[in-house]
């Protein structure tokens, strides 16, 4: 059986609801294994869900922010709800119009399956899963992965 279209835009938001977005647009979703990952979730890997700046909006609330390195050393613009303290996304400095969104907070979670795994070199060996695409750091075809998604997701 096959999933559900997903309706666009995909909103989501922090705990408390003060914080939400709308992502009109999503590319992509990964399961990265970095040890940064690892250590900002406080489990074994962070689900990331990259889309277009342009197609993402913050449409209620303010983040505090801070740039910290990611897995690559790239310093990432870490965005949090000041209230509640979830993180909602990232910004890749490296990479100004791409927004990493964090979609364990969207309303809907389920269309955040990943298509692949990065930094799996890293990755605690109980928590890679079985039929999802593996690299052992970045991947060099993102746009490959994203129309693999994409084809999946239905979006």
């Amino acid at each position: 059986m096959a999933a559900a279209r997903p309706t666009l835009p995909l909103t989501g938001g922090c705990i408390c609801g003060q914080l939400r977005y709308a992502v009109r647009d999503p590319q992509v979703v990964l399961a990265c294994h970095c040890r940064n990952c690892q250590q900002r979730t406080g489990s074994a890997f962070a689900l990331s869900m990259l889309t277009l700046r342009k197609d993402f909006e913050v449409v209620s609330g303010e983040t505090l922010s801070a740039d910290l390195p990611g897995g690559s050393g790239a310093l990432h613009r870490q965005h949090i709800c000041p209230h509640c303290f979830t993180r909602t996304y990232t910004e890749m400095l490296a990479y100004p119009d791409i927004i990493n969104v964090r979609p364990g907070t969207l309303d809907d979670p389920s269309v955040a399956r990943p298509v692949a795994q990065i930094w799996t070199r890293l990755a605690q060996p109980w928590a890679v899963a079985e039929g999802v695409r593996c690299f052992e750091e970045n991947p060099e075809d993102v746009e490959g992965l994203a129309a693999a998604w994409r084809a999946v997701a239905g979006v």
